[in-house]
């Protein structure tokens, strides 16, 4: 692997940014030397001698984790495009398939970023299967993580408070994550959390409709945070997201946990205009979500929250140089949720490079 430099950028190490130069070799970092010290050293050496990439005004962070999408359904025959495309230009080189559908493993196998999944929850004659559910575990081995429970009247998929609470104990029983999808549920918010225990993720949090994240002074939320359970800024491109509720949750310090962007193949290059974890991070900073916080709920808190710290790097000499590159600059995303309310923003974060252990994957 060639060497190379990211030369200015502003580095992002889980806790605040600073300005430093990175220099990669053999796929790891082997020195982080702030600005302010390079040039101080007049005269000094360069860094190295390979590859120069100069990405002052740019972010350099941890890859991005997106903890909630439908990968494995991309790369259909109907649809075409493989799930890479809706990771890599994005910077995601960490994702969670949120419900893996019962489709070829190897699709999720196949991918560039690292994969792992939930498994939805199966039912048959008003009943949790278990079989099948086990099934599933035993396909996806150690690539499974947890179970998805789609707790939403709409769908008309049979999961009912009865169901929901034995799929809680199944995962239990399997030291398993719970994961759920809460955009109208049959009950509260709050009962929903109740059930959940540390470590688990509510997904859809700020959906708008009965039962959202504001109902009785933002009480499912705080119980949330008591108690452990992950607050997941499920985006969905608006679908599952009510602008004007997060704006005005964020406002009152409710803020997600985690972001993630539920992308879908109806959705990709769709909605908004390109749609992937970075435009759903522009909203968010669109919505004055502090950045840090941005950052965090898409780097250490979503690897953490996932149960994959290893997938979060504080870009410290010794460690895999698996990154991306970001910057906040002229960007045209339009997108109006469900409820109407419309976001038409000019300014977002772009991805201008992707690497994975220290090789370049994309470069804008």
């Amino acid at each position: 692997m060639e060497k190379i430099r990211l030369k200015g950028g502003k580095i992002f190490d889980g806790e605040k940014f600073f300005c430093a130069d990175i220099q990669i070799e053999n796929g790891k970092i082997t020195a982080v030397e702030p600005i302010a010290e390079r040039e101080s050293q007049k005269g000094g050496a360069p860094l190295n001698d390979g590859l120069c990439i100069d990405v002052t005004d740019c972010i350099v962070t941890s890859g991005l984790v997106d903890i909630h999408g439908h990968f494995s359904e991309m790369g259909n025959a109907e649809f075409g495009f493989p799930a890479d495309l809706s990771c890599i230009p994005f910077g995601v080189t960490y994702a969670v398939d949120a419900c893996a559908v019962r489709s070829d493993p190897s699709v999720l196998e196949s991918l560039r970023v690292e994969t792992k999944v939930f498994i939805p929850v199966c039912i048959c004659d008003g009943k949790l299967d278990t079989v099948e559910m086990q099934k599933l575990l035993d396909e996806y081995g150690e690539r499974a993580i947890g179970i998805k429970v789609y707790f939403d009247e709409s769908l008309q998929n049979g999961t009912t408070e009865e169901i929901f609470q034995a799929a809680c104990e199944f995962a239990r029983e399997r030291g398993l994550k719970v994961m759920v999808h809460s955009s109208y549920s049959p009950t509260s918010m709050l009962k929903i959390v109740q059930t959940l225990k540390r470590g688990d993720i509510l997904t859809h949090s700020y959906h708008g409709g009965v039962h959202s994240i504001d109902e009785n002074g933002y009480i499912a939320y705080h119980t949330a945070k008591e108690k452990g359970v992950v607050v997941d800024a499920g985006m969905a491109g608006g679908v599952h997201t009510d602008f004007e509720v997060l704006k005005k949750a964020i406002e009152n310090g409710c803020i997600p946990d985690t972001i993630s962007s539920d992308i879908t193949k109806f959705s990709a290059y769709k909605r908004g205009g390109i749609y992937g974890l970075t435009v759903c991070m522009s909203i968010l900073k669109n919505l004055e979500m502090d950045e840090i916080k941005i950052f965090q709920a898409v780097t250490k808190n979503a690897a953490e929250s996932v149960g994959q710290k290893e997938w979060f790097s504080t870009l410290s000499v010794g460690q895999k140089a698996t990154l991306c590159v970001l910057r906040y600059g002229e960007s045209a995303i339009d997108m109006t949720d469900k409820a109407g309310n419309r976001l038409a923003i000019h300014q977002g974060y772009l991805c201008k490079m992707t690497m994975k252990n220290g090789q370049i994957l994309y470069r804008n």
